[in-house]
């Protein structure tokens, strides 16, 4: 009953803001809240940003995963990878199309959490603890904030947008990286691959040029308007068309 009183209000610009700063004080009280959203249940956290859009809103990235979902209705798809899952929310609203998902996540606290939005749901979704990048090892994350982890981007020396905030007060975690190619070893398979990893998507790419060499790929890629020339020219190169885009996600496939 709150929750829908919560939902109607923020449907009014006067209470865009005044309703999640309601949220994040209650989240002094309760931590967490599962909810039932459309076919499946997640356990949100008031303290994310993220987390207080999909209890306000019912859904997240509506736009995009209407039109990622468009092509489990055009064909038959064999598998679906999500990169940079966070908490689940596309692997999870995903399950009721395809139940061959690869789920993969590197900051430690998301993946907990990824875990329980499994559980709850009692669904089989592989999950993996990692970066995917284009080497096999071990790196880091960083992060600015403790309630902002849909942010955690892998540690890049190049990475411009690091200098933005202060070095001393940025968070930092150790993490395993592998390539997606020695992680998934499957040929002439349609494949549909979300990658949502803040600024490593070369990276992630130039690991996975097997894969995408040997199947048939529908890729949706968020990617920032600094890297979006290098991104989508090695994608072309590679034998992609661009499909669609919304906002900063670009839906290309090389078939």
């Amino acid at each position: 009953m709150i929750r829908n009183l919560f939902i109607l209000l923020y449907q009014f610009n006067i209470f865009k803001r005044i309703v999640p700063s309601i949220l994040r004080k209650l989240s002094l009280f309760k931590k967490s809240q599962t909810v039932s959203l459309e076919n499946f249940k997640m356990n949100l956290h008031f303290k994310s940003s993220i987390d207080r859009e999909i209890y306000l809103k019912n859904h997240y990235e509506s736009k995009q995963i209407n039109f990622l979902t468009s092509q489990f209705e055009l064909e038959k798809i064999d598998l679906f990878l999500d990169i940079g899952s966070y908490i689940g929310y596309y692997s999870l609203f995903l399950y009721n199309k395809i139940q061959n998902i690869y789920a993969f996540e590197p900051n430690s606290e998301n993946y907990k959490k990824l875990k329980k939005n499994i559980l709850i749901n009692n669904f089989k979704i592989k999950t993996f603890n990692c970066a995917c990048s284009n080497f096999d090892g071990e790196s880091k994350i960083w992060y600015t904030d403790v309630n902002k982890l849909g942010g955690s981007s892998v540690f890049d020396e190049n990475d411009k947008e690091i200098e933005k905030y202060d070095f001393k007060k940025i968070l930092f975690e150790k993490i395993n990286v592998s390539k997606l190619d020695n992680l998934i070893k499957v040929v002439k398979k349609k494949i549909i691959i979300k990658i949502d990893v803040e600024r490593h998507e070369l990276m992630v790419l130039q690991g996975a040029i097997k894969l995408i060499k040997n199947n048939n790929i529908f890729l949706q890629i968020e990617i920032f308007d600094s890297r979006k020339k290098i991104i989508l020219d090695y994608l072309i190169e590679n034998g992609f068309k661009l499909k669609n885009n919304i906002n900063k996600d670009y839906f290309l496939s090389n078939y």
